[in-house]
């Protein structure tokens, strides 16, 4: 399980251990259990790895059914994968300041 790490208190967290979750505006937030304190994911980093996910899946489609080549969807996967966990790993959470 991944481990995030509170950006006020420092605490590493799992999502298992996290107080509370919530999905606000297609953001995920996470409450932390050790400071009560909420945060999230930047705004255009969420768009950024949703966009890696649709490629990782489009590309996986396209892949199964051999559109367009045998290294054509494979390769769109690979790319959109390698997006979505840089943008995850790369960018840090950012507390929730209620706006």
């Amino acid at each position: 399980m991944r481990m995030l790490q509170c950006p006020v208190c420092k605490h590493q967290v799992s999502l298992k251990q996290a107080a509370s979750t919530k999905k606000v505006n297609g953001i995920f937030m996470l409450q932390c259990a050790h400071c009560k304190q909420w945060s999230h994911e930047n705004h255009k980093a969420a768009v950024v790895k949703n966009l890696g996910l649709t490629l990782l899946i489009t590309g996986s489609v396209i892949g199964y059914f051999q559109l367009g080549g045998i290294i054509t969807g494979p390769l769109i996967a690979v790319i959109g994968g390698v997006i979505a966990v840089a943008t995850l790993l790369g960018v840090p959470r950012a507390i929730y300041s209620g706006t």
